[in-house]
């Protein structure tokens, strides 16, 4: 666990983090310029027999992981804009390296991006797919709940109970409002 003088705005980010530990993801705080030892040791067993994908915005640091987890790789780290507090673009096209000899385990290094699309769902689906959301979904009224203003909505009353975290609620309402968007 990193002591909370290490990074700055590791309160923050801790804070956004919590529902996630709350639905029982685990979250793996590391540093991998801070302590690179440290976080190559952590991740080393949870990467181990299996290929995982190293996804993410720019400037999130999915090079420098690559580069700490395979030293050979020498995968291009980039700044992070000052005019725009982004991460720019370093990876152009995906690439799969290999952690070990054995070729069990590996990493897919993938472009960064800006937004993540979901565009193939159905703003109905979406409460089902949200872990945290989809218990509370099966108390509501109506069986057509889309859980942003039916009386006797589960999701709401959750909401208003503190079972579902108020940023988790503002994502889902974020995600239906685009899902609801017409798309031609």
């Amino acid at each position: 666990m990193l002591n909370k003088t290490d990074l700055p705005g590791v309160d923050a980010a801790r804070a956004r983090l919590a529902p996630y530990r709350a639905m029982g993801i685990a979250v793996h705080e590391l540093s991998l310029k801070g302590d690179g030892a440290a976080a190559q040791a952590l991740l080393a067993p949870l990467l181990a027999d299996r290929a995982t994908l190293v996804l993410g915005p720019s400037g999130m640091g999915k090079s420098t992981l690559i580069n700490r987890m395979v030293p050979a790789a020498e995968a291009q780290v980039g700044e992070i804009s000052k005019a725009l507090n982004t991460g720019r673009h370093t990876t152009t096209h995906t690439r799969w390296y290999w952690l070990d000899e054995h070729r069990r385990s590996a990493l897919v290094d993938s472009p960064g991006f800006q937004q993540f699309g979901i565009r193939q769902l159905q703003a109905t689906d979406l409460a089902r797919l949200m872990l945290d959301i989809r218990g509370h979904a099966e108390h509501c009224r109506f069986y057509n709940c889309s859980h942003l203003h039916e009386p006797g909505c589960g999701v709401r009353d959750a909401l208003a109970r503190g079972e579902i975290s108020p940023s988790r609620y503002r994502i889902y309402t974020e995600l239906h409002a685009e899902l609801s968007e017409t798309r031609y």
